[in-house]
């Protein structure tokens, strides 16, 4: 393995740590590589790697700074901070949200964004109400409609 990449903690508990290799996502045999390497430091138990979540899974013997001081040693993977980096959960629903966006239109090569896709979903519901006789919609929903309605007027 040539440059180490980097890795962040993303969740860590006593004997396990689980580390995210963003730039590799999808790479299998760059993980399976990486998991026959960590196979050999020596305090590493066992090596799980899901290439798709970019996600990497040690169980170890001991504290962890050791095992990754040996993965440092061994240039495997470069640590950017021993804390897990937490994310607010709206900020990766948000990147989540834009993967999907730019799989779909990649799909149909630009026809359709995730807001369109959005917007079909809801007109195809509106109508099998429709056709199932549910006509008007629920009083709350309604009532949220003309507030927001009025709200606008102002």
């Amino acid at each position: 393995m040539a440059e180490p990449e980097t890795a962040r903690i993303v969740h860590r508990l006593p004997g396990r740590v689980r580390l995210k290799i963003d730039q590799r996502r999808y790479d299998a045999a760059w993980f399976e590589a990486l998991a026959l390497e960590l196979a050999l430091v020596e305090g590493i138990r066992t090596v799980e790697v899901n290439p798709r979540t970019a996600s990497l899974l040690l169980f170890h013997d001991g504290p962890l700074e050791p095992v990754l001081d040996a993965l440092a040693a061994r240039g495997l993977v470069r640590l950017e901070s021993l804390e897990p980096r937490e994310i607010p959960l709206t900020r990766r629903l948000r990147e989540r949200a834009g993967r999907l966006d730019a799989r779909l239109r990649q799909a149909t090569a630009g026809e359709l964004d995730l807001q369109g896709a959005a917007l079909l979903g809801l007109l195809f519901l509106a109508l099998v109400q429709a056709l199932r006789g549910h006509v008007a919609g629920p009083a709350v929903s309604l009532l949220w409609y003309a507030s927001n309605l009025a709200r606008n007027n102002r």
